[in-house]
């Protein structure tokens, strides 16, 4: 495993030119140098560290699998469901999943690249409602339901829901799942489960490489509180997770080829085809030969990245 972080490190290596991974290599190839030097050192170090540990699959379930010991599982922006239930049968344990179904509560700025408004990603929406329904998927007042796994959805924004949740339920937080997009609901959550994180506990950021939103609220929050981690896993995220469970193969093949398509329309690892896109040129000549071997390999996302907590600095104060 990696070594740990702690808070003022400059871990950064000399060895290492100071302006390479200048684009940093996820679906969006953010350009940093528009950050502050210290941020752009935290960015470049955990590319770093992340090199070596990529994964073929999905980052949740394969910590899923690895989990030891007590604790609760919390799944935050959960869509219709699947990243919680497929979470609580692979941990083997109950999984408690947060999301509006709504859409998402304030709007969401990906990098440089696209916004997407509040309201976005309902389940309301026509995709979630054909997924809902190949998927095997009921909705009740508004909550998708369980489908027979051990899960608890909770409704509502997690700034009304997260607290009050944890006044209710004892205990540190074993696992952490964050898919709830945007920088400032990431912090909030962050910031609300504080004195719940352990030496051990270990939080998946489902969309981390995207530099503006995840990893910039957990380079704040980690800071903020000295706390020491270590980079475990970088792999898909979860929203192939929702296609693999369509039960009929014709149909999940047509949901195949329509969720590619749209990853190619929105740049999404669409780098082989989409040669006028600045973003191909950012990736081929920002990244590593092993990041565009990792990348290639990939018609999903691969932004997901865990991490375990492994000194509480501050946050046990």
């Amino acid at each position: 495993m990696n070594a740990s972080h702690g808070s003022g490190e400059r871990a950064y290596s000399s060895s290492v030119a100071r302006h390479s991974d200048r684009y940093i290599p996820n679906l969006y190839s953010r350009d940093i140098s528009v950050y502050e030097a210290e941020y752009q050192d935290f960015i470049r170090q955990a590319l770093m560290d992340l090199r070596g540990l990529n994964i073929p699959g999905h980052t949740l379930l394969w910590e899923a699998s690895r989990l030891n010991g007590d604790g609760l599982l919390l799944d935050l922006g959960v869509w219709i469901g699947w990243s919680t239930r497929l979470l609580a049968e692979r941990s083997g344990r109950r999984v408690y999943g947060f999301d509006t179904f709504e859409g998402l509560v304030e709007d969401w700025q990906v990098d440089d690249e696209r916004l997407v408004a509040a309201g976005a990603l309902s389940i309301s929406e026509p995709f979630a409602q054909r997924l809902i329904e190949d998927t095997g998927v009921t909705v009740v007042d508004g909550i998708p339901s369980a489908l027979g796994r051990d899960v608890e959805f909770i409704k509502g924004s997690t700034y009304d829901t997260l607290a009050p949740f944890l006044d209710a339920h004892p205990g540190p937080i074993a696992l952490f799942h964050m898919d709830l997009d945007t920088y400032e609901s990431c912090l909030h959550a962050l910031e609300t489960c504080k004195e719940r994180f352990t030496v051990g506990s270990i939080l998946v950021f489902d969309e981390y490489l995207v530099t503006n939103g995840e990893m910039r609220a957990f380079y704040e929050f980690q800071q903020k509180y000295g706390f020491d981690f270590a980079y475990r896993a970088w792999g898909l995220e979860i929203m192939e997770m929702n296609v693999a469970m369509v039960t009929d193969r014709v149909k999940r093949l047509i949901h195949q080829v329509e969720w590619f398509q749209a990853q190619r329309l929105l740049g999404d690892g669409s780098y082989v085809w989409k040669l006028w896109d600045k973003r191909f040129w950012r990736f081929w000549f920002g990244a590593p030969w092993g990041d565009i071997r990792f990348m290639l390999g990939a018609i999903g996302q691969r932004k997901s990245v865990s991490v375990e907590i492994t000194a509480l600095g501050r946050l046990g104060s």
